[in-house]
């Protein structure tokens, strides 16, 4: 054997006091990587070693010897056992003579060692965008580690729309969404950014692609600024304005015409709401709004970043303009350069395809022109045009023929020089015949504006807002619960830049990730640090069982050899979980047979350790889903988060970290569309359990099965199976130098730490993983390990 320290080679002698440092269950825990496999081992204390080791018995030196970087390496018949940096651990004094005790470290993985200390928000992802509806909508078919996910930030219920039929149509804003972060992307860069070539069938599977955790917003302790600067206003009655010519309602009270005056009116706690009830929720923290010359204001103690909450609540005059949107008030500009453009979604539905007889229905022409004329026919009983009516306008009143089989409405046209009618080649409609080409409908959306800097002397004003996107003359009500609210978190709003950072700013380390996952997925990770390869399985695809060998004759006949019960090492019940940290599952637990996430396996070994173990994800909540939420998509299925019942709210787009699928644009039934900018019948569906439908598969990130679907029991079933039923054999084995370094090589056709072994103990033929090695005697080249049977076995 030859110990090289800093490329000299150190004297030795033939004591056999060499640790080798393997154990199976540190795979588990990424952390480990740190520190790699150790050596130990002893050395005598010769002048040659005294100088290498920089006199260590001499307590004056002036360069005590773990002051500065050294390497060390460790051959034995000129097969590396190990490599890296070398420290002293102990000098021991007196007969038979001094020794020195050090350890040579090798694997200390660069990767686990950044991902230790470095923040989460600090990935080398490139990502660069604006938090615009667009963005928003691209994000679901683009191929970038971000994605913006509906949500639904638990809340009481509020009032349906007092105008029509219909509920109040929601024009979603990116408030209404959360960005998720790819975890491949995630994992991937980790590894990358370290020089790690990463090999994972798991992670190149499109169940891993798929996953996508929550990212979270810059935020701060806001305590102290609500303390002395929260308000929340609304206004004391409704106000009502007609557009200008450039189709604008203005929310200002220096405007004479087309305006509703100030947005809000108040935050005076009791003042009266349109039905004379006081309005107690208001508070106005240090008289920080105000109305000063007749407008509102927010003029601060101090110097503050802060952005705004809006959530606005009018009625609309509308104009259908297309089978996707209606004409009206749909846009908002809220003044500092900040727009919130949106779109009237046309609920209403095309008959067309599904005409009754003697009905009456209202043609509408949404590509009309003067002094066409028109002529809706349609089949009945096999005779193909029967004549509905005749009309030059855009929209008309039609009734189909009492007869029997009424399909395939077709539209004709003339115009201009045309002698003849010829069929309608733009777009048109039937609606029922109640529905008029113009009508009111309410709206409501919510935004929130990026932070600005505001002063003492320089207050921010809100007198330059407008509401805009409607024809000249149509109407605007302003509804009464429309509120003002400070943001101090510092988030992004709606406009803001964004890179990584931006969206990912959990308060965690880097590693926190990968121990949840690991939590998750029972994942195995080892780091091949000579060929920087890292490798990442569930435990049960770790092992190669197609790399089987019998090591039935290195067992060493000299040696003794133990058999004990793997149950001796673990608890009598185990439960497997998540973090509890949120209202809506608490509440939805009430109603299931078992809280949403937890499985629970029992051992019936009388050799456990009595009692439960709990292992909890350190890092993610479960999350519900509920359809419902959205009127123009009520298939739709949105997660729900956050707590609203705390009596501290976090800013709405704080909550704890999530985990969920992304299944990709799912269909909605007809009838049935997504909002601005989209328009379109399909949805981005992200969950954390789906129990399938025709269109796509269903699945859990449960650990339990629910609904038919299997859960992430199923990577911890093996593993639990073999501690339930199989033993853990330590023996000595007969191995050569180089057959102790290729076990830590696992590419090549040797055995390695990935390999089953097979064994015949006591005349029984026993297949089994590696678990742990004890040390190495170099002299009787054996080395002492345990093995742990496969539950197949």
């Amino acid at each position: 054997m030859r110990i090289l320290i800093d490329g000299i080679p150190c004297d030795t002698d033939t004591r056999p006091a060499i640790a080798l440092d393997y154990d199976a269950s540190a795979l588990a825990v990424p952390d480990s990587g740190r520190t790699g496999r150790s050596l130990r081992l002893e050395l005598p204390a010769t002048p040659e070693n005294r100088a290498l080791l920089g006199w260590p018995s001499d307590l004056h030196a002036a360069a005590p010897f773990n002051l500065a970087p050294h390497r060390g390496a460790v051959y034995a018949d000129d097969a590396l056992l190990l490599e890296g940096p070398v420290s002293l651990r102990a000098t021991a004094l007196g007969a038979p003579g001094d020794r020195y005790r050090i350890e040579i470290r090798e694997g200390g993985a660069a990767w686990a060692e950044t991902a230790a200390r470095t923040m989460f928000n600090a990935f080398p992802i490139e990502y660069r965008a604006y938090l615009t509806p667009t963005t928003v909508w691209q994000s679901w078919t683009d191929d970038k580690p971000v994605k913006f996910f509906p949500v639904k930030r638990d809340a009481y219920p509020v009032t349906n729309s007092s105008v029509g039929l219909q509920p109040a149509l929601r024009i979603l804003s990116p408030d209404d969404y959360h960005p998720f972060l790819s975890v491949a992307a995630l994992v991937g860069s980790l590894f990358a950014a370290e020089g790690y070539t990463l090999k994972s069938r798991f992670a190149e599977s499109a169940f891993f692609r798929s996953l996508y955790m929550s990212g979270a917003y810059p935020s701060k302790d806001m305590a102290g600024m609500r303390r002395h600067m929260d308000f929340l206003a609304r206004r004391r009655t409704e106000a009502t304005a007609e557009a200008d010519a450039q189709g604008r309602v203005y929310a200002s009270p220096y405007m004479s015409a087309h305006s509703v005056g100030n947005l809000v009116e108040t935050a005076h706690a009791g003042d009266p709401d349109p039905e004379g009830n006081p309005m107690t929720e208001l508070f106005n923290h240090g008289n920080c709004f105000r109305i000063e010359q007749g407008q509102i204001l927010f003029r601060p103690p101090v110097e503050v970043s802060v952005g705004f909450r809006y959530r606005l609540r009018y009625v609309t005059d509308y104009r259908i303009r297309s089978r996707q949107w209606l004409e009206g008030f749909d846009s908002v500009y809220l003044g500092d350069g900040i727009d919130a453009p949106g779109r009237l979604l046309n609920r209403f539905a095309d008959r067309r395809g599904a005409l009754q007889s003697g009905r009456q229905y209202r043609a509408v022409v949404f590509d009309h022109i003067d002094g066409t004329q028109y002529r809706a026919t349609c089949s009945a009983g096999g005779t193909p045009g029967l004549p509905i009516a005749a009309f030059s306008t855009r929209s008309a009143l039609v009734t189909t023929p009492a007869q029997e089989g009424i399909r395939d409405p077709v539209l004709q046209y003339r115009r201009g020089a045309m002698t003849q009618y010829a069929d309608y080649p733009g777009d048109w409609a039937l609606y029922d015949g109640y529905i008029g080409e113009t009508g009111r409908t309410e709206v409501e959306t919510t935004l929130r504006t990026p932070p600005v800097r505001v002063t003492p002397t320089s207050p921010k004003t809100f007198s330059t807002i407008y509401f805009y996107g409607a024809g000249e003359g149509m109407g605007l009500s302003l509804d009464a619960s429309c509120s003002l609210q400070p943001c101090f978190s510092g988030a992004p709003g709606l406009g803001s830049p964004l890179q990584f950072a931006d969206v990912a700013q959990h308060r965690i380390r880097q590693s926190v990730l990968l121990e949840a996952l690991c939590h998750l997925f029972n994942l195995r990770i080892h780091t091949e640090q000579r060929t920087r390869t890292v490798r990442m399985e569930p435990e049960e695809e770790f092992y190669d069982r197609t790399k089987t060998f019998d090591w039935t004759e290195r067992i060493d006949p000299a040696g003794s050899v133990e058999i004990t019960d793997l149950a001796c090492g673990v608890h009598q019940t185990r439960t497997l979980g998540y973090l509890d940290d949120d209202g809506v599952v608490t509440r939805g637990n009430d109603t299931l047979a078992s809280p949403l996430g937890d499985w629970s396996a029992e051992n019936e070994s009388y050799a456990t350790i009595p009692g439960e173990e709990e292992l909890r994800s350190p890092l993610f909540s479960p999350t519900l889903s509920r359809s419902g939420d959205l009127a123009e998509a009520p298939s739709a299925l949105v997660m729900q988060v956050s707590d609203r019942d705390r009596e501290e709210l976090p800013e709405a787009c704080e909550f704890s970290p999530r985990i969920v699928r992304y299944c990709g644009m799912h269909p909605l039934p007809e009838g049935e569309r997504w909002g601005y900018p989209s328009g379109e019948a399909r949805y981005p569906l992200a969950a954390f359990h789906f129990a399938g439908d025709a269109a796509t598969e269903g699945f859990t990130l449960c650990f339990e099965d629910r609904d038919g679907q299997r859960g992430l029991h199923r990577y911890y079933d093996a593993q639990f199976g073999r501690e339930r039923l199989r033993q853990r054999i330590t023996l000595w084995l007969r191995l050569a130098p180089h057959q102790i370094e290729q076990l830590f090589l696992c590419d090549g056709p040797t055995p390695d730490i990935r390999s089953v072994f097979l064994f015949r103990i006591g005349g029984e033929r026993v297949r089994c993983i590696l678990s742990k090695i004890h040390g190495y005697d170099p002299a009787a080249a054996a080395v002492r390990c345990s093995f742990d049977r496969l539950a197949e076995d």
